[in-house]
């Protein structure tokens, strides 16, 4: 079987969709499958190709672990403007889909592409190849545009939203993240029966609980008696994250607490910005870390955080969550008490939930945990536990395998998973 994945993020770039990618490309492999991850080059999120990088018009490079990685090439520059990112969409859209029409034969379409434009295209891939196609959501859009503030309610929106409805209905299988994600889309008329919830994912034996006195944290010195409040991720327009500002200030007076924020993403420079003027001691700003120092930079952390604007987080959990999970560590939450993170913990018990986009109440949260310390030891045991539970990997591979296994025959019995134990 040749599953194709299109994907406009992949490693080196560390938003967690690609690495999820990389990660089924080499299982898939593994279990005797060709596989092709069809790419762009490393620019997300700034839109700057990453440094020691050359983009091409298209190369194809065979992945020691069993797989190819076909990278094509598309649009630089800022992607804060609506018109520079659907230029980027398009640019990426038309490469990926020549670039895959070079692959010979396909038997199954993984479409993780840019919105809008590379969801068609992989569609008419799949048309045009004979191969069956897998219409990949992490996000609804353009009700994800609405939600970032980048697009209003007119006619652009409703038309973009028609013709995505129209794609969803027309797609051989739906994947998505959670059940409200699948709940939206099923109220677009889309047939539930080919709609399955596969929820993000991460490899627990690369980050698991570890010592917070640690190499990563001696080397950036922070103290060890410093109590760590970790945000890590993308700092994006949903993020809610500006609050993180507010927080540190109304936690200016304790110099044993430490808001950390590591990642990158089109808002980190206005919160730079604002901390920077509010001349706040207790905020340190980091990049993406190196994979090789992920796990001691969970570890470091005290309490994992999470923040997401009002109107945000109504569909999924967000990838930095299960980061703190894995390494073990309560959670502080900024979110809806109905969202799927709010629910998360809850099930788990393995953090706290405050309003969104209440600085405050995060920051009494904060406080507290820094002076009880020790009733953080049975939450962290909680998050390891529940990680395990849901968001494991080998599980979620599985599950993934089965869905594209069963595609690839549709309409003769589905081969037995090679994942079963």
């Amino acid at each position: 079987m040749h599953v194709v994945f299109i994907t406009y993020v992949y490693p080196p770039e560390h938003a967690p969709g690609g690495v999820m990618i990389e990660e089924l490309a080499e299982d898939f492999a593994r279990a005797g499958h060709r596989v092709t991850v069809v790419t762009g080059w490393p620019s997300h999120p700034t839109g700057r190709l990453f440094e020691g990088w050359r983009s091409q018009f298209r190369r194809k490079q065979c992945d020691e672990r069993g797989f190819e990685v076909l990278r094509c090439g598309h649009s630089f520059g800022p992607r804060t403007r609506m018109v520079h990112r659907l230029w980027y969409y398009l640019t990426f859209a038309v490469s990926s889909f020549f670039g895959a029409m070079t692959l010979g034969k396909i038997d199954v379409i993984v479409c993780a592409s840019t919105p809008i434009f590379g969801s068609w295209a992989g569609r008419l891939l799949a048309g045009i190849k004979g191969a069956r196609f897998n219409y990949d959501i992490a996000d609804l859009h353009p009700e994800a545009m609405r939600t970032a503030g980048l697009m209003g309610d007119g006619p652009l929106y409703r038309a973009l939203r028609a013709q995505d409805t129209w794609l969803c209905r027309r797609a051989d299988f739906i994947t998505t993240l959670s059940d409200t994600l699948r709940k939206s889309i099923e109220a677009r008329g889309v047939d539930p029966g080919k709609i399955r919830v596969i929820p993000f994912w991460l490899d627990g034996q690369k980050v698991h609980p570890g010592d917070r006195d640690n190499p990563w944290r001696r080397q950036h010195r922070v103290p060890t008696e410093t109590f760590v409040a970790l945000f890590a991720g993308t700092i994006g327009y949903i993020s809610g994250a500006e609050m993180l500002v507010e927080v540190a200030r109304l936690l200016s007076d304790r110099k044993d607490i430490l808001l950390l924020v590591v990642g990158e993403g089109p808002v980190k420079d206005t919160l730079q910005v604002a901390a920077a003027e509010a001349k706040l001691a207790n905020m340190r700003f980091l990049p993406f870390q190196p994979a090789a120092m992920l796990n001691d930079m969970q570890a470091t952390a005290d309490v994992g955080l999470v923040t997401l604007r009002p109107e945000a987080g109504e569909h999924s959990v967000p990838s930095k969550l299960l980061g703190y999970l894995a390494a073990g560590r309560p959670v502080i939450a900024s979110v809806h008490g109905g969202s799927p993170t709010a629910q998360t913990l809850h099930q788990g018990r393995c953090g706290v939930v405050v309003p969104p986009n209440d600085p405050t109440a995060m920051a009494e949260v904060i406080r507290h945990a820094a002076d009880h310390r020790r009733e953080l030891t049975k939450m962290g045991r909680n998050a390891r536990e529940h990680f395990l539970r849901c968001y494991e990997r080998q599980s979620s591979v599985r599950q993934w395998e089965e869905c594209i296994t069963a595609l690839a025959h549709q309409g003769r019995p589905a081969a037995q998973s090679r994942y079963r134990q």
